[in-house]
Order: structure tokens, then sequence, then C-alpha cells
């Protein structure tokens, strides 16, 4: 019995690794949105990186559930995808024109205050 348990943990699914990917983009799109926040101000940004929160830790449940659950891996993927779609959802407003696409991923905003 504590040999099969033991192995259920090494063994994952692929899936996984999926859902452990979005929550990390989740985490770092959640990050993104404090760092133009603090450098622009901007409510919109602020609402997002407050809502965000939650959002992440959606995504962090999903990818939990299929790590302590692997037999309903589909269940952890949709909880996954339901926190990256519900952080992509926020309002903002615009903040970049003519930057590069490095500077936009990287929240690299003009600083307004």
């Amino acid at each position: 019995m504590s040999q099969r348990l033991d192995n259920r943990f090494i063994v994952v699914s692929y899936l996984f690794y999926i859902a452990f990917f979005g929550a990390a983009v989740c985490i770092f799109l959640w990050l993104r949105d404090i760092r133009i926040y603090s450098r622009t101000g901007f409510s919109g940004y602020r609402a997002a990186a407050r809502a965000g929160v939650l959002h992440t830790a959606i995504a962090v449940a999903g990818a939990g559930e299929i790590w302590l659950f692997p037999s309903v891996d589909i269940l952890g993927i949709g909880i996954t995808m339901l926190g990256l779609y519900l952080q992509g959802q926020m309002k903002r407003e615009k903040v970049f024109g003519t930057e590069p696409v490095l500077e936009r991923c990287m929240g690299k905003a003009p600083i307004k205050r």
C-alpha cells in the first residue's frame, strides 16, 4: 500500500506539466499588472492586480488538484484554464504604443505619476 502511494506522486500525467505552466503564466501576468500599476498608477491595472490574486489562486489550485488527484486531471486543467481566462478578462487602459515586444512582455510602461 505504501509503495503505491509513493509512486502516485512520482508519476504524474503530462497534463500536470501543462497546468503547472498555465499557473506560472498566470503568476507572471499578475506580477506584470502589479508592475504596470506601480509605474503608471492607472486604476484599471490596480483592479487587475487585485483580482489577479484570486485568478492566480484558482490557476494554482487547478495544478495542485492534478498533482493530488491525478485520476481527475481534466478537472484540474479546466480549473487552471478558468484562472487564465479570468486573468485576461479584466479591462485595462492602453499603456503601450510602439514599444518592442520584450518591453511589453516585461511590463516596462512609461512612468507616469
